[in-house]
């Protein structure tokens, strides 16, 4: 029994050797690439920032770095006024005190590690073509490209989800529950993908038992992690921890620059009732729940298409729904691309009806905010075609995707 599971430990743990030389060379040529391209844009954008008014870098890495100067100085990252995120972003940016430009090179380390674990999680599976190709998808992809380079945090995120979930394939419960709470405690969303990861461990083997060793060592991991997060920071900085980086997002409201099909509901909602304001705040989050619990039962043996659909489903129905958010579900798009039967027209034709909902609600926005046009009932129209549009995507790829 030993030497059995001794075995699948060692077959598990060599799949990255598994890789001829050419494979090698092309996906190394493709990292050396989509290297030089972020470093670029990073030099470039720091020089860039010196002489034009109009910034390239993110103003969120502003924030970053005022609250990494603030733990410097031993104070608190929430003396920045808008940090709300976990006190671990501004830890791992400090040297940024000293190199502006260090957090946007571990943000594009992060970008490249997407595009390195799509690979490897690919080619166990596919062809290496489709591998590299949906590796590419992620690394010369404009969009993943800009994000990193201008500073956002989010490629961080996506590498510490896609390492789960490579370590769900690999069998290894306890990496993937300290990996997800490491998610978790970055952004409170992939909280959604612990349902189908638990049932992929209790089902996806011959045991076939909802309470078996793997789960429950997933479940401990999870909450050990989880809680020595909250409780280490929660003695450091106390309450306005707790509420910045967690009870903020469940009250956040945005009618400014939101996507969401709730955008007009929640801009009337001042004229509501206190109560009846909480109360739609909470029907909001119905339609999430039980679609991520439906995509959860239905395709827990398929993670990379369960994670895509619940978080495509929980960004378009979410009461709070911006462009960053939309790479929550772009870096999960080249795990499910090689699983596709789908024609290249098909594809673009899906990302061009996708970029143009996008247009429609951008161009009431710029209507609204720099013409001062009322265009409400058109935002919110706009906003409900954007919703429409996302459902069709998910039930297409659903109908297209090979599920076994």
């Amino acid at each position: 029994m030993a030497s059995g599971c001794k075995s699948t430990a060692q077959v598990n743990s060599t799949r990255f050797l598994k890789i001829n030389s050419a494979q090698v060379i092309n996906l190394r040529n493709l990292l050396y690439v989509s290297t030089a391209i972020r470093i670029f844009l990073i030099v470039y954008g720091e020089i860039h920032d010196k002489i034009s008014h109009l910034k390239y870098t993110d103003v969120d890495y502003k924030v970053f770095s005022d609250a990494a100067s603030h733990v410097a100085m031993g104070n608190s990252p929430y003396k920045r006024h808008t940090y709300r995120y976990t006190p671990l972003v501004a830890l791992i940016l400090l040297p940024n005190v000293y190199i502006p430009c260090f957090g946007k090179v571990i943000f594009a380390t992060g970008d490249i590690l997407i595009g390195y674990i799509t690979y490897n999680s690919a080619v166990q599976k596919f062809s290496t073509s489709k591998s590299l190709a949906a590796s590419a998808l992620w690394l010369l992809n404009p969009i993943s490209i800009g994000i990193s380079t201008r500073g956002n945090a989010e490629p961080l995120l996506g590498a510490v989800i896609l390492m789960c979930l490579y370590s769900v394939h690999l069998n290894f419960p306890v990496i993937s529950g300290l990996l997800l709470s490491l998610a978790v405690h970055l952004k409170l969303y992939p909280i959604l993908y612990s349902l189908p990861i638990y049932l992929h461990f209790a089902y996806s083997n011959s045991q076939n038992k909802f309470l078996s060793f793997k789960t429950l060592t997933f479940v401990l991991s999870f909450a050990f992690l989880q809680v020595g997060f909250l409780c280490i920071f929660y003695y450091q900085y106390g309450w306005t921890f707790v509420y910045e980086s967690y009870l903020y997002h469940f009250i956040r409201s945005d009618t400014r620059h939101n996507f969401s099909p709730y955008f007009y509901l929640l801009y009337l909602q001042r004229y509501m009732p206190q109560s009846v304001s909480y109360l739609f705040k909470f029907v909001c989050f119905i339609p999430q729940a039980l679609l991520s619990l439906i995509f959860s039962l239905k395709f827990y043996q398929n993670l990379e298409l369960c994670f895509f659909m619940q978080t495509v489903v929980f960004v378009s129905f979410n009461k709070v729904s911006t462009s960053q958010y939309f790479v929550w579900y772009l870096w999960l798009i080249p795990g499910v691309f090689p699983k596709l039967t789908i024609s290249w027209r098909q594809g673009l034709g899906l990302f061009l009806m996708w970029l143009a909902g996008q247009a429609l609600w951008l161009f009431t926005g710029y209507m609204i905010e720099f013409q001062a046009k009322n265009y409400f009932l058109m935002m919110h129209f706009s906003s409900l075609s954007f919703l429409l549009i996302n459902v069709l995507n998910v039930c297409i790829l659903i109908k297209k995707a090979d599920i076994k």
